[in-house]
């Protein structure tokens, strides 16, 4: 019981990591975008 409850821990923890990973990508790509948009204006 203890360890299946650890193991939800761990992957709910995991996916957090990712959510915040893909997030900081996502950011990263909108200032490329924004950026490179206004030195072509």
């Amino acid at each position: 019981m203890m360890k299946h409850e650890n193991h939800i821990r761990t992957a709910y923890t995991k996916d957090k990591g990712w959510f915040w990973f893909s997030l900081t990508v996502i950011i990263q790509v909108m200032f490329i975008v924004v950026s490179y948009l206004v030195m072509n204006i």
